[in-house]
């Protein structure tokens, strides 16, 4: 005779859902709340007084800013909107109380709202020539208005043809200005034979901001060789800066070498004093010696200080290349060992009319280089080890500038003059994301007409940028930015280690990366939504419906543009049920007892059985039991399963 206890559970059903990446192309006239990349908005005009837009910068945090000039009493003096918490704020001037013309002008952002901008300025006439200076003003977290100008350079920077000042600066507000001088009027460099026709006596030189009222730190000029003259100064041979998250900071520059040939040249800046200057640009290629000229150096600097160097080299007899050509290299972070040594200059594109390169570097070394290249704009992206591939074609290009910025997940955001479909100016804003989709922005003003210039655009470090530029028929010129923003960046979810029980069933996950706006959570079970709408960062899930097994879990992360990022699916165990008994009699008064679960799985070292005739077993899942005389017994058995279940049942037996 026997007794079986059947089970009181099923195993749980199991769902599975994929989810599909969608390609999403955003025009002008888009108003869908969950667009990446926000139509432009007028900051300013339309009006007669606007003059161009200069810069743009955002931190890490997702505040920021754009910088643009604009007329007052018939000067160009400086603006900024704040782009802070999500929105624009009212543009402030900035160079208020300064009397004359702003030039040069270029903006930095630090987070909570800090931004940092630096411009020159015309201070004396001397020996009838204008000399300027180079002035500094910052809007410091939480103020309504920048500090007053103080000066970067105590020196005289000639004839303000030359400034082209590069700006960065680190989360934290320590920043660095790298900038040049043109010294053919300034006393005792006027003898010195230019190398080549039209060559001038150029310093480069890099200053520390050290905060608002305290004077910058000059590291005085970068040149190896202070008396060898240098190209005229332009915006294809400036100088370029990057900080990393501790502070330092590593300077680009051109350099003519002693034969008058133009090359690259790098040097990393430590807290309180000068790396040594590295050659960028190899004198030979593949045993070949190379002549031609290389300009246009462009920078990244990681938050570790990895940097990642782009330039370009001309075409022409001096040239192993037949086209031009752009170079990448790699100077290692400041805590790497190889840090002091770059790993080597390597071309990276090739073809006629090339523009400028961009540059952004993530943390991980991955990397974006954007360019210009006979009316299309090109896209190079990689790792530290690679390329992905061969430059991809993102579109005609009506200019020369692309800028570029990096997400860490994967892809980033790229701008570029273009022409629209009825052949008016616009912006093309492309953000790509990771896996491959990406989207479309068409940018343009109200007022259609003529662009002030290239686009500007600062990029967060994290995927998010903002994007300016000026636009419009003569005397309604308007001021337009534009914001793109990342996806929350991707983020881990954590489930209990081992088996648990129903009412103990919890996950927990990261605040993923967010620049700006409110994020919201959902809790998905086997692909089902069991909770949404939720903003702390761990959830207990109803034990009602957990079935025993181990299910998939997933938290799926909700910006305020509704934009989505899932993790990967982290294991949860549950066991919802007590261990369960089975007796069966095997004949001639002999039974056998199994304790068992079903999930978790009974406890061998918890388990203990009574026959009812004074015989017991502990420690054993499975027993056989014989009794010496007919009768009827009572078999109590105590388990435990691996969830923490408790099982107590008492069993009536007949021996025959």
């Amino acid at each position: 005779m026997s007794i079986r206890l059947q089970p009181t559970c099923r195993p749980a059903l199991r769902c599975y859902v994929t989810l599909c990446l969608w390609l999403a192309v955003c025009m002008l006239a888009c108003t869908r709340a969950d667009a990446a990349l926000a139509p432009a908005s007028v900051i300013d005009g339309p009006g007669p007084t606007i003059v161009d837009v200069d810069g743009a910068a955002m931190a890490p945090d997702g505040s920021g800013g754009i910088l643009y000039r604009k007329l007052v009493g018939g000067q160009p003096h400086l603006f900024v909107a704040q782009f802070i918490s999500g929105a624009w704020q009212p543009p402030v001037q900035v160079d208020v109380g300064q009397h004359f013309a702003a030039s040069f002008a270029t903006i930095a952002a630090g987070d909570n709202g800090r931004l940092l901008v630096v411009w020159a300025e015309p201070w004396a006439v001397i020996g009838g020539e204008t000399h300027y200076q180079l002035l500094s003003a910052e809007l410091q977290p939480g103020a309504g208005q920048f500090t007053p100008a103080q000066q970067v350079d105590h020196r005289d920077i000639g004839d303000g043809t030359a400034a082209f000042p590069s700006l960065a600066m680190a989360a934290n507000g320590r920043a660095y200005v790298a900038y040049r001088v043109v010294s053919n009027s300034l006393q005792g460099v006027s003898s010195i034979v230019p190398l080549r026709a039209g060559d001038e006596v150029v310093s480069v030189r890099v200053a520390r901001y050290n905060g608002p009222g305290s004077p910058w730190t000059s590291f005085g000029s970068m040149n190896n060789h202070p008396e060898l003259t240098m190209r005229h100064p332009s915006a294809n041979n400036a100088p370029a800066i990057g900080v990393s998250l501790s502070g330092a900071a590593v300077v680009l520059w051109q350099e003519p070498n002693s034969t008058g040939v133009a090359e690259i040249f790098a040097r990393r800046i430590f807290a309180g004093r000068l790396g040594n200057t590295l050659q960028v640009s190899p004198e030979r290629f593949a045993g070949v010696p190379i002549t031609a000229e290389a300009d246009a150096p462009a920078l990244a600097v990681s938050p570790l200080g990895e940097a990642r160097i782009a330039y370009r080299l001309a075409p022409g007899a001096g040239s192993p290349f037949g086209t031009a050509q752009i170079f990448l290299d790699v100077l290692p972070g400041e805590v790497d060992t190889r840090g002091f040594k770059l790993k080597g200059a390597r071309p990276a594109a090739g073809a006629a009319g090339l523009g400028p390169p961009s540059v952004a570097v993530a943390e991980d070394g991955a990397y974006r280089l954007a360019y210009a290249t006979a009316g299309a704009t090109q896209l190079l992206a990689g790792n530290d080890f690679s390329a992905t591939g061969r430059p991809a074609a993102l579109g005609a290009s009506a200019g020369e500038r692309v800028p570029t910025a990096i997400n860490p997940a994967g892809g980033g955001v790229t701008a570029w003059a273009a022409s629209g479909p009825a052949g008016q100016p616009v912006i093309d804003a492309r953000q790509d994301f990771s896996g491959g989709s990406w989207q479309l922005a068409v940018l343009s003003s109200p007022i259609s007409g003529p662009l002030s210039g290239p686009p500007v655009l600062g990029g967060s470090g994290s995927g998010d940028a903002l994007i300016a530029f000026g636009q419009g028929p003569s005397g309604q010129q308007q001021v337009m930015a534009a914001v793109a923003k990342a996806p929350p960046a991707p983020f881990i979810a954590t489930t209990p280690i081992g088996w648990v029980s129903g009412d103990s069933a919890t996950v927990s996950w990261e605040t993923p990366a967010e620049a700006f706006g409110a994020t919201s959570y959902a809790v998905l079970l086997d692909g089902r939504t069991r909770a949404r709408g939720l903003t702390t960062n761990s959830a207990r899930l109803d034990p009602r419906g957990l079935g025993d097994g181990i299910h998939r879990v997933q938290v799926l992360a909700t910006d305020s543009l509704g934009q989505q990022t899932m993790t990967a699916a982290a294991s949860l165990k549950v066991d919802a049920s007590p261990p369960e008994v089975s007796v069966r009699g095997l004949g001639r008064r002999r039974v056998r007892v199994q304790v068992y679960d079903r999930a978790s799985g009974a406890i061998a070292g918890r388990t203990s059985i009574g026959f009812g005739d004074g015989a017991h077993a502990t420690r054993r899942l499975s027993v056989t039991h014989t009794y010496a005389r007919p009768g009827r017994y009572v078999i109590t058995v105590a388990s435990r399963d691996r969830a923490g279940h408790v099982l107590a049942a008492h069993i009536r037996v007949q021996a025959r």
